[in-house]
């Protein structure tokens, strides 16, 4: 399957695209991201991976969806193998969400100046208000491995912890103010699953352990109802 369009949403901190590419033309609109943390390679590993197969006509997508890919939400993490962005922000951590704070502890998860500072969350909120995703997945990793469901969704989570083994939980243990999650999916009740992939896990285990998670996640929508949408 060749992608339908391609849209760059904006420019990183040191100049690199933040692209998106889109699949299909369903009426379930769909955003799939990696990379939003840009040590978490088993994340972005996964997507990246996804469309390759997507494109070679390996996997299928399912009618009645139109597939939103952003590979890389952080590019220049990514290229430097690290958590935050090139001013040392953790995009996590900087949305415009009503608990964003600017206090911090630990380096890892600085804020930023002010919520919504970095044009890569900027990007982001342009995706969410240009494709009005009715499902959100973010692909990251960590030590303690779970689908982190976000918003009116613990269903979805748990459809696909089925799949893949791994717990569905609707706090991932700690605060996380200026979250993707708190920002699309408690603030909008935008279904928002945090796919926290094993740490350290090789690439083929990634793809293997978490394909037909993916597949039950992406497909879920067609089959259940949505819930309803705040703002």
């Amino acid at each position: 399957m060749k992608h339908l369009g391609h849209r760059v949403f904006g420019k990183s901190v040191a100049n690199r695209d933040i692209e998106v590419f889109r699949y299909g033309t369903g009426q379930l609109s769909i955003l799939l991201m990696g990379g939003v943390h840009g040590d978490e390679t088993e994340g972005t590993f996964f997507v990246n991976k996804f469309r390759t197969e997507l494109e070679k006509g390996k996997i299928d997508l399912p009618e009645g969806i139109t597939l939103h890919i952003c590979p890389q939400a952080n590019p220049d993490g990514c290229a430097d193998n690290r958590r935050t962005n090139h001013r040392n922000v953790d995009l996590n951590r900087n949305l415009p969400t009503k608990d964003w704070t600017g206090a911090f502890t630990n380096v890892r998860f600085y804020p930023g100046p002010h919520a919504g500072s970095e044009p890569e969350n900027q990007a982001i909120l342009g995706m969410i208000a240009e494709c009005m995703p009715s499902v959100i997945f973010s692909l990251h990793s960590y030590e303690n491995p779970m689908v982190n469901f976000n918003g009116d969704s613990e269903d979805l989570g748990q459809a696909m912890a089925r799949a893949n083994g791994l717990p569905a939980k609707g706090d991932i243990g700690y605060p996380t103010p200026g979250s993707l999650g708190t920002y699309a999916g408690w603030e909008r009740n935008i279904p928002t699953i945090t796919l926290e992939i094993l740490r350290g896990q090789a690439h083929e285990q990634v793809w293997s352990a978490h394909l037909e998670g993916m597949n039950v996640g992406l497909s879920y929508y067609l089959t259940h109802k949505l819930p309803p949408r705040k703002g």
